[in-house]
This record gives structure tokens, C-alpha cells and sequence, in this order.
């Protein structure tokens, strides 16, 4: 409950005390108390505040570091091809460089049938659900279209393409007993896929292709035309690492240049930082540079050949301390692209087992330094705020006290103030009538 001087007074016409003036300057001085715990709640406030944000900064530091070492952002192979639409390839770690002229004569086709003869779409999939059409089901999935009022169509397609799922599919739709005055129409026979890879014929019940090319995965959309092969091309991609490496630049430098900010030293408090003597952050700010210090390990922190600081990322540590992607060092680094495509580990700790990501998390999660320090000062913060309540709950009793004792000093002075002109005007009728004596 806050406490206030009231601008009304209790004093009575005639009082010689102004209670209400009385009581707000004593009760200035009794709520300096107060007045520090609220200015000690500012600055816990802020400092919350801040740790909030040297929080959402380093997460986008362990954000970038996590993107750097998820070897999918990265492939160190390329599949092109030389028409666009024909196909497209996914490539496997053991694929190997190569030119290829790919034909593709047929795609993969299911077996389609339509039923027609349906008054109803239930009555359709009543007959496809039935247990005479158990086969029918396990091959097809089903699709109910409405041709007209009362006239619906029970369209069948193979799960699977290709001609031995297919047959399979036609056979059991062929066998099947239909109601009458219904109709089967075959709209789709059922076909391989035929191409040819540098002249070498194949033919797969799927357009999905898995076991024609070492380590390429082929998915066929279209026929090419005939005697007009195209070209598919599996060469090292290129570096696609610049962008990442600039996300953590980036990254590093903020949360850096704010930790500078938060923990300037200055013996005026006005231009203090927030954060300047925090050993903890301090503490994980030393742990971040000496990650990034650490040698550079494959995944799980396997020894990597060759060089293994920061500059075989083409980064390099300024004298300012910011981080910068340096074009030379960039341009010499010809493994990276591999070696990120492999697995890279940044900042791995022999002794914990865990790379600088890792420990960030740790720091970030409930138990960790930071949040750790976080919860510490709200906890201050909350005691801060039970101090202040009972406090203000006590000034509001002494305030009510002083009125009461103003105001009844003041009630007292009046009755003596009305006694004493009673007895003047006494003694002076009495000497008024000893002198008319």
C-alpha cells in the first residue's frame, strides 16, 4: 500500500497546528527507507533486463555455431543437369564426380480403373470397403467422383507403379463381382520406367531411381524426346559456407560489443555498465573465446589433418577482439567445404566431451550459469518487493499514528486556547468592576 500525505488538514477553525503539513514532512523523512528499496528495485529491474538480452544474444551465437555444424547445410557434391524438368538427383556421401548421358524413354505408370454405375458416394466405397474386395483394397487407393446427379464413379489407382504391382491390381479388379448394371473401365495401363544412363538400358517399377548410379538417388518427371539425351553432371559444389561463417561473425561481434557496453568501469554509477564486476557473465564470456580458440575436430571431436584454427575457416580475431571473415584466408581454406559437408566441430572440449554449442546450451537451460543468474536476481528482486510492502504497510500505521497525535495536540492547544480567553475576559470584566466601584 503506498503512503501519501493527505492535502486536507484535521485541525479545527482556530488551531494553532497544520497537522496535515506536520504529518507529510515527517513522513517524508520516515519513507526514505523506501525510497532506496524502490531505487534498488530500478536497478534490479535493469539489470534483468539486460541479462535478458546478453540471453537472446547468445542464443543467436549457439544458433550460428549449431548451422555451421549440421553437415546437411552443406554438400560437398552438386547434381546438374542440362534441361531442367527431366529429372532430379539427391546425392549420398559416397558419391563420386561424373558426366552422364541420361534418355528417358517411359515413366513409371499405375494401373488406373473407374467403376461407374454408384447412385451414391457411400454406396461406392461401401463396395470398395467390402470384404469380397479385400485384395482390390490392399492394392488401390480409392477416389469417389460425382459425374452427375446420382451418378458417381469409383476411381481405382495402384499403390504402387509398374507393371508387376499393376498386374496384380488388374487382376484382382477383374475378378471382382460388380453390382449390377455397373461398369469396370480400364483408363491406365501400368508401366515400367525405361531409360538409359550412357547408353546402359534400365527398367524399374519405380521413378524413384536408388541402385542405377553409385551414391545418386534419380527421381524422374519427364520423357525426353528421342536421340536428345541430357546431361547430368555430379561435380564439388561450391562453398556455401560464406553465409554461415557471416551469421556467426555477426553474432560474436553483438554479443561482444554489448558485453563491452554492460560492463564499462567508471567511478561515476551513472555511466557504470549494468553488468560491469558480474563474474558470471565475465566468467561465460571467457569460456566463448576460449572455444573459439580450440582446435577445430571432425564430428564428435575427431583429429582433423591439416590446419585447425580459426583461419581454416577463413576467419581470423581482430585486436578489438571482434571476429571478421577474412577474403584471403577464405579463398586458401579448400577443405572446408568437405570438412563441413563431413561434420566440423567447433570449440569441442575434450574433458566434457561437448563442443561450444554444447556448453552454450548448458548455460542457456535451467540450472545453467546464465539462467542460473538470471533467476538469482529476480529472486533479489522478489525479496525486494516483500521488503517493500511490509514497509510500506508499516508507514502507513505511523502515519495514522501522527495524525492521531497531531491531532490531538492540536484538540488540547484549542481547549487551552478557549480556557485561556475565557479567564482573560473573566479578569477583565472583574478589574472593569472594581474600577466602576
Amino acid at each position: 500500500m503506498a503512503v501519501s500525505s493527505s492535502s486536507s488538514t484535521t485541525s479545527k477553525p482556530g488551531s494553532s497546528l497544520d497537522v496535515a503539513s506536520i504529518v507529510s514532512q515527517l513522513m517524508e523523512v520516515e519513507s526514505k527507507p523506501l525510497t532506496k528499496i524502490d531505487a534498488k528495485i530500478s536497478v534490479s529491474t535493469v539489470k534483468i533486463s539486460t541479462l535478458g538480452q546478453f540471453k537472446s544474444q547468445l542464443s543467436a551465437l549457439q544458433t550460428a555455431l549449431t548451422d555451421l555444424q549440421t553437415p546437411s547445410n552443406f554438400s560437398a557434391w552438386s547434381a546438374k543437369f542440362s534441361t531442367d524438368g527431366v529429372a532430379t538427383a539427391e546425392l549420398a556421401s559416397s558419391t563420386v564426380a561424373g558426366s552422364y548421358q541420361m534418355e528417358v524413354g517411359k515413366l513409371a505408370l499405375p494401373y488406373i480403373w473407374n467403376l461407374s454405375g454408384f447412385a451414391s458416394e457411400s454406396a461406392a466405397l461401401a463396395w470398395y470397403n467390402g470384404a469380397a474386395q479385400a485384395s482390390v483394397k490392399t492394392g488401390a487407393d480409392a477416389t469417389v467422383f460425382k459425374a452427375a446427379d446420382g451418378q458417381y464413379v469409383l476411381s481405382l489407382k495402384a499403390k504402387s507403379g509398374g507393371v508387376t504391382a499393376g498386374s496384380d491390381v488388374d487382376a484382382a479388379i477383374t475378378a471382382a463381382t460388380l453390382p449390377a448394371n455397373h461398369t469396370a473401365t480400364r483408363y491406365q495401363a501400368s508401366q515400367n520406367a525405361e531409360f538409359k544412363l550412357n547408353g546402359v538400358s534400365f527398367s524399374r517399377a519405380s521413378n524413384t531411381i536408388t541402385d542405377a548410379l553409385s551414391g545418386v538417388t534419380l527421381n524422374l518427371n519427364a520423357t525426353t524426346s528421342a536421340n536428345a539425351p541430357v546431361t547430368l553432371t555430379v561435380a564439388q559444389a561450391e562453398s556455401s559456407a560464406r553465409p554461415q561463417l557471416e551469421a556467426l561473425v555477426k553474432s560474436y561481434n553483438d554479443l561482444h560489443s554489448f558485453y563491452k557496453a554492460q560492463t564499462v568501469a567508471s567511478a561515476d554509477v551513472a555511466t557504470r555498465g549494468v553488468l560491469n564486476s558480474d563474474f558470471a557473465v565475465g566468467s561465460m564470456m571467457r569460456q566463448l573465446l576460449g572455444g573459439l580458440m580450440l582446435p577445430l575436430t571432425g564430428a564428435n571431436g575427431a583429429a582433423l589433418a591439416g590446419q585447425t584454427d580459426l583461419t581454416a575457416m577463413g576467419l581470423k580475431l581482430q585486436d578489438d577482439g571482434q571476429l571478421a571473415v577474412d577474403d584471403s584466408l577464405l579463398s586458401k581454406a579448400s577443405a572446408l567445404q568437405s570438412r563441413l559437408a563431413n561434420g566440423l566441430t567447433i570449440g569441442y572440449d575434450s574433458a566434457s566431451g561437448k563442443d561450444l554449442a554444447t556448453r552454450i546450451s548448458d548455460m542457456l537451460s535451467a540450472g545453467g550459469m546464465l539462467q542460473e543468474r538470471i533467476s538469482n536476481e529476480q529472486k533479489v528482486q522478489k525479496d525486494l518487493n516483500a521488503r517493500k510492502t511490509t514497509l510500506q504497510d508499516k508507514l502507513v500505521s505511523v502515519q495514522a499514528r501522527y495524525t492521531a497525535q497531531y491531532a490531538a495536540l492540536d484538540a488540547m492547544l484549542f481547549q487551552l486556547n478557549s480556557t485561556s480567553d475565557s479567564l482573560k475576559s473573566a479578569l477583565d470584566g472583574l478589574t472593569a468592576s472594581q474600577k466602576n466601584g
